[in-house]
């Protein structure tokens, strides 16, 4: 039976099993970081690791989940973008969520523990929205098997750690969805928040875009049908352009308070690993990668290039593979913010940039549900990759 927009009936959500798995998916987490106090020696490589978590009087397998990026927007969320150097490539939307926990739960260790907690919400509820965007397309058990697609990657465990990967994607599915229902203003303000909470939230403006040509326009791509397209949805072209509404307020504010608005993108090659304020295409990437991969000692530093490098050219591979099986707005959006941070020269971070490749996992989720024989293979590689990567990030040791 179809909907008045033309669209399958919606099924229920299995509310309960998502609860259930997040809860599950968490708790495995917390035993895998307590384990890792026992596998590996801890030797934090990032910033106030003593000063910040060490302070709390957590067990070092809690407050290891703020390390890296999490003491920056701990700092970030308690003392403002001042009097710390290059925390500006640390977009306010996350930083702002945390402040906001902290003012109600006052004790350190209290409030540490919320955010923790809070993680955990978002990440149910972008699971939902997920799951909905989904099943407007697909039947339910792909939407299910993306879900575990998802939860099993190798650094899903960012989702629980002090990072804003979580609100970002909740932001995206939230928008994408406002948009598939065509509500597009809300669409247009949930683009705002994802563009004030990572810069690659820009992307999901050409995504609405696209969408709304889908939805509303039935003609061939040419410079007429574009121009006409532009002259009768301008209110809706104008709601969906508030996406970028996050971004200019941050670049204003670094303009009023750092005298640039582009401080964001110029403090990345001081903020370190290995960017550069001027942009680099990908093959000058690969290639980089190629010299790196031969050249760096058999060690955990290899590892961590081994799996930037590998996870970055599957994951081009599987978009490239995207092609017509996936709705198109969403693949755009998944290539841009795939694109955008190898400007920089680097795939450092990628293993974590991909969780919100989000079509990706909606390919692999058919692919489980298709293909009962391969999720063994799936959970095990994956699962194991999850394992090891976490009780790395645990102890200190670079992951992504």
């Amino acid at each position: 039976m179809s909907s008045i927009n033309g669209e399958r009936d919606v099924p229920k959500l299995p509310y309960r099993k998502i609860l259930s798995a997040v809860i599950i998916w968490r708790l495995s987490l917390f035993f895998v970081g307590w384990l890792a106090t026992f596998i590996l020696s801890y030797s934090p490589s990032f910033p106030y690791a003593k000063e910040i978590l060490n302070s709390m009087g957590l067990p070092r397998w809690v407050s290891a989940w703020g390390g890296f990026d999490g003491v920056h927007y701990l700092t970030i969320a308690s003392k403002g973008y001042f009097g710390t150097a290059f925390i500006q490539a640390f977009f306010p939307v996350f930083p702002l969520l945390i402040s906001f926990i902290q003012h109600f739960f006052v004790y350190k260790l209290l409030s540490f523990v919320m955010i923790l907690v809070f993680q955990v919400i978002i990440l149910y509820f972008l699971l939902i929205l997920f799951m909905s965007l989904i099943n407007i397309d697909k039947k339910s058990n792909v939407s299910y098997w993306s879900v575990v697609a998802l939860l099993f990657f190798p650094t899903s465990f960012f989702f629980g750690a002090i990072y804003g990967e979580g609100i970002f994607l909740f932001f995206i599915f939230a928008s994408l969805l406002a948009a598939r229902k065509r509500y597009w203003w809300v669409a247009g303000l949930f683009g705002a928040f994802a563009s004030a909470t990572r810069i690659v939230g820009v992307a999901i403006w050409p995504a609405l875009l696209i969408e709304l040509w889908l939805q509303q326009s039935k003609t061939e791509v040419t410079v007429e049908n574009i121009v006409s397209f532009i002259k009768i949805f301008q209110l809706k072209i104008l709601a969906v352009s508030l996406s970028f509404l996050g971004l200019f307020i941050y670049m204003f504010y670094l303009w009023k308070n750092f005298n640039d608005p582009l401080y964001f993108f110029h403090v990345q090659s001081l903020f370190g690993a290995g960017r550069e304020s001027s942009i680099v295409l990908l093959p000058q990437v690969v290639w980089r990668y190629f010299k790196i991969l031969t050249t760096v000692p058999f060690d955990l530093k290899f590892y961590a290039y081994l799996q930037e490098f590998a996870v970055s050219m599957l994951f081009l591979g599987l978009l490239v593979f995207c092609w017509k099986k996936i709705r198109f707005s969403y693949l755009v959006f998944s290539v841009l913010v795939y694109l955008l941070p190898t400007l920089t020269g680097t795939f450092s971070s990628m293993p974590r940039y991909v969780l919100v490749c989000f079509p990706v996992f909606i390919l692999i989720g058919e692919w489980l549900s298709k293909y009962p024989k391969i999720r063994p293979y799936y959970f095990f590689i994956s699962g194991l990759f999850a394992v090891v990567n976490t009780i790395l990030f645990i102890q200190g040791y670079w992951v992504a």
